[in-house]
């Protein structure tokens, strides 16, 4: 067998999360595919993937011969590009993405459906998850991560998309029966909602009682809006709500650090037409719907 095609045959099936979508992704049969996979883990003497009835994930000896992998085909993909053979493809396949849980908005779910219907011929799988998931273990094309650069896997690929802004917000039933605070220092006598994955030296009021702690900014929002606690959420998470009275703007004046929202794919030099075509649409909607800052 071809062992560069087997090469590609593995990378799909690692980048789809499976090899029926591998197979789907190349047009092959899924039998074919895993022959393919088969081949390769005999010619190197050892197993690439563990396989179960549920999923697939790679182990330390695949993860490495991945990474090689991927920049052998990268080159490869460099000379036929320069010959004009390939960059033009329609976006195709499926588009396997996480990001978090407060994207579960409607400014998003604008997003994603522009993206469908301007590239029908691709499926999206779409995980929330306010935790850092492996991109590679998981078989993810794309990561939207809120975070510093520095935090950032340096094996990734990380392109900035804009500026995550952040208000202070309570419900009307916290404020009426607490009072509303006139600055910062004033949170010293709130309950806060904490969010377990901000870094406590960023947050205004780290040392605010609370007696909540959540990893999820959808649960927060809505603690918040039942009369939990004061809480600090991504503006675009939360502007919904706010503008049906359900959460108060406190301290507008008050200006919070602000974040920066990456697109976090996987290390290579050229991505795939699906993932290129999302991150741009992304991006040029979040700043033209003034998202950015």
């Amino acid at each position: 067998m071809d062992t560069l095609f087997g090469m590609r045959v593995f990378r799909q099936v690692v980048d789809s999360g499976s090899f029926t979508a591998a197979a789907h992704a190349l047009n092959i049969s899924v039998a074919m595919a895993s022959k393919h996979v088969m081949r390769l883990e005999e010619q190197l003497g050892t197993k690439l993937l563990h396989r179960t009835s549920r999923r697939l994930s790679l182990n330390t000896a695949g993860s490495e011969y991945y990474e090689r992998c991927c920049e052998i085909l990268d080159l490869v993909e460099e000379a036929e590009s320069s010959l004009g053979t390939v960059g033009s493809a329609e976006p195709e396949g499926t588009l396997r993405l996480t990001a978090p849980t407060w994207f579960g908005n409607r400014f998003f779910a604008a997003i994603l459906n522009s993206f469908s219907a301007q590239f029908p011929r691709v499926q999206l799988d779409i995980s929330l998850s306010d935790g850092i998931i492996d991109l590679v273990e998981e078989g993810l094309d794309v990561a939207l991560r809120v975070t510093e650069k520095d935090r950032i896997e340096p094996r990734l690929r990380a392109q900035a998309i804009g500026e995550i802004d952040f208000i202070i917000v309570a419900s009307k039933q916290y404020v009426e029966e607490h009072g509303q605070p006139e600055s910062l220092d004033d949170f010293k006598e709130h309950q806060v909602l904490e969010y377990s994955y901000a870094p406590s030296e960023k947050m205004p009021f780290a040392h605010s009682p609370s007696n909540c702690r959540v990893n999820s900014t959808v649960l927060i929002g809505e603690l918040a809006a039942h009369g939990a606690g004061i809480a600090i959420l991504p503006r675009v998470a939360i502007i919904e709500e706010v503008y049906r009275d359900q959460l108060i703007h406190l301290l507008p004046d008050v200006s919070l650090p602000t974040a920066t929202l990456f697109a976090v794919s996987h290390g290579r030099r050229h991505r795939a037409p699906r993932v290129q075509s999302f991150i741009e649409l992304l991006s040029s909607r979040f700043h033209s719907d003034g998202c950015s800052g």
